[in-house]
């Protein structure tokens, strides 16, 4: 595998950095939201909210244009809301080797609630063939309770995980669930076990890696059509079973002069951990978005002498 490439050091030139930290970067212009955010091999991915699933990844001087990676609407997608959202994309293998799996969310045409699809490709840069059928809906899909915003996590025993936010279609009940996936694709739920991680007003976008010997867990807060959104950290001693804790608010408006920085996808590259996320176009950074549009942004986070992570 070649030796990763600093994200802050391949753009320097067409990526400012318009915030309050030094190591955070805006990635394009165009509206990214919900970035999943990956590494394979030597380059980085970006992928994006909406039809299709926009995908960007770093080149010798700096984030390539977008291409869909999704070019077909999963067959179990209401067609008529075809919208999908929050993708996540890791690595795994299977018989014919390396496998690249991508979580997302859509609209089920028969449960008329959102819910969780499973697909692959053979290059992370390609086009990733949807499952025919959602992998994850909520337990009580039948009240109408959605599941949305989809990791994945594999610990230390490798044993995969697909971490998602269940509520009532954005009303009550925030919940971040998890269910144990297959180990070697991480494409299919093994039992019927449902973990509750935590429960909280307005959460959603979980992200989680391990550090220190803990688990720690990224969610957004608050209300993601303004500024309000920030984003929390949470901490546990071990992932299936373990208590979770809040720690802190990791990102708000006012600490990265964005507004509503959230959407936060983090990822361990080697020593270096990396966060993507997105916040609205505001130029007055006032507490009123001034553009539906949210870009993305890449930054590094390093951990304090209490081993709690902060923006660099």
């Amino acid at each position: 595998m070649a030796a990763a490439v600093g994200l802050v050091a391949m753009h320097p030139r067409a990526e400012a950095a318009v915030t309050a930290t030094s190591s955070v970067h805006r990635v394009g212009t165009e509206d990214f939201a919900d970035p999943g955010f990956a590494h394979f091999g030597s380059k980085y991915y970006l992928f994006r909210t909406g039809a299709g699933y926009g995908t960007r990844w770093t080149t010798s001087t700096g984030w390539s244009a977008i291409h869909k990676s999704m070019t077909a609407i999963p067959a179990w997608v209401d067609h008529a809301k075809p919208l999908l959202w929050a993708p996540e994309v890791f690595q795994s293998s299977d018989s014919h080797g390396a496998l690249y799996v991508m979580y997302f969310t859509g609209e089920s045409a028969s449960r008329h609630v959102h819910c969780i699809g499973v697909a692959t490709s053979r290059n992370p840069a390609g086009t990733y063939t949807p499952g025919s059928k959602p992998v994850v809906c909520s337990p009580w899909v039948s009240r109408g309770y959605e599941a949305i915003d989809p990791a994945a996590y594999r610990a230390k025993d490798g044993k995969r995980y697909l971490i998602y936010k269940s509520d009532y279609k954005n009303a009550s009940g925030f919940q971040i669930r998890a269910v144990q996936m297959d180990t070697q694709t991480g494409t299919r739920v093994v039992g019927s076990s449902i973990a509750k991680i935590v429960s909280s007003t307005k959460i959603e976008g979980p992200s989680v890696i391990a550090h220190g010997g803990r688990v720690w867990l990224f969610t957004s807060r608050g209300d993601y059509i303004n500024c309000s959104y920030n984003t929390d950290v949470w901490s546990a001693s071990t992932f299936w079973g373990g208590r979770f804790t809040r720690v802190k608010t990791l990102m708000t408006t006012a600490s990265t002069r964005l507004c509503g920085p959230g959407g936060a996808t983090v990822i361990n590259v080697g020593s270096t951990t990396r966060i993507a996320f997105h916040a609205y176009v505001d130029a007055n950074h006032n507490g009123v978005k001034d553009s539906s549009t949210r870009q993305a942004y890449t930054g590094v986070l390093k951990w304090d002498s209490s081993g709690r992570p902060y923006l660099a």
